[in-house]
């Protein structure tokens, strides 16, 4: 694909998206560590969604992350059970809570803002639990950067809109989306983006998302793929009872089993079986005739 004709069809996505959508506005207060919580928490999630699981996790972890860093995977997800992944965002934050214990010691990592860009990105590449939409949102919301979040949502709605072909999807590549939205309007951007590709991908108010997915270009074809039922598996049907086989013994007391052991009578032919109706005629015919020669040997009295 031309760079050209990729900028015109990001172009195309931002113009629609952004008028179909109203973008989230950051929250100002919150520290980088804790932008970094968040996106582990909005990454396949509504706004709203995270915001509940967010708000409960800092809530009970009463603003000390050392211990979220020593709870369970268990009890994490029981925090953000309101998520569509709960276990996938549980294992993010505590893998990055932990790398950041590994070799920070200290969870206070807002000095990243005052770091060359390049090394706090390179930093946060390190953690464990980081993906590529988290080092996004927290790069475009913590550190001033210009960086448009991709999650795998977004990466199917740019598959659908052909702005990415399928071998820069499977390797999580959007070439352009930075070079073509400027810096001023790339987090309004991402953010309408970002609730556009939740929508498709958790199936609600398909109207809207078709009609958007049909303004950016995307074809029928590709609209049906990114439908959640459709993808879904059909429902498996329940298996048969095998009904088990009656044992042997049974078999041979039975009266039938008896009958059929038998061998059976050898049918007679049908020359054999025609003779039996003329004997009997001839026999008949032969009594007839010795009855009336006995009764006209007799003298009358």
């Amino acid at each position: 694909m031309s760079a050209k004709n990729r900028g015109d069809r990001i172009q195309q996505l931002h113009k629609v998206v952004t008028k179909h959508y109203t973008a989230v506005p950051p929250a100002e207060d919150r520290s980088v560590l804790e932008h970094l919580v968040y996106a582990c928490c909005l990454e396949s999630a509504t706004y709203e969604a995270a915001d509940e699981a967010f708000n409960r996790l800092r809530e009970c972890s009463s603003s000390d992350w050392n211990d979220v860093r020593v709870t369970t995977i268990t009890e994490l997800r029981e925090y953000l059970h309101n998520l569509p992944n709960p276990a996938v965002a549980a294992q993010h934050i505590k893998k990055n809570l932990q790398s950041l214990f590994e070799t920070r010691y200290s969870f206070d990592i807002d000095d990243m803002v005052k770091m060359n860009l390049g090394k706090a990105v390179q930093e946060l590449e390190n953690l464990g639990g980081v993906s590529k939409f988290v080092l996004g949102f927290v790069t475009q919301n913590a550190l001033g950067g210009h960086a448009i979040p991709v999650n795998q949502s977004i990466m199917n709605i740019l598959l659908a809109t052909e702005i990415v072909n399928e071998a820069e999807a499977a390797k999580g590549q959007a070439p352009g989306l930075e070079r073509t939205v400027p810096k001023t309007k790339g987090a309004a951007f991402a953010s309408c983006l970002h609730q556009f590709a939740i929508a498709v991908a958790q199936g609600s108010d398909p109207k809207l998302t078709n009609a958007v997915l049909k303004e950016c270009g995307a074809t029928a074809a590709r609209i049906d793929a990114l439908d959640p039922k459709a993808s879904s598996p059909p429902p498996s049907k329940p298996a048969k009872k095998k009904v088990a086989p009656k044992k042997a013994a049974a078999k041979e007391d039975s009266p039938t089993a008896e009958a059929a052991s038998k061998p059976a009578a050898k049918p007679s032919s049908k020359k054999t079986a025609a003779k039996k109706p003329a004997a009997a005629k001839k026999a008949t015919k032969e009594a007839d005739s010795s009855a009336t020669t006995k009764s006209s040997k007799r003298k009358p009295r």
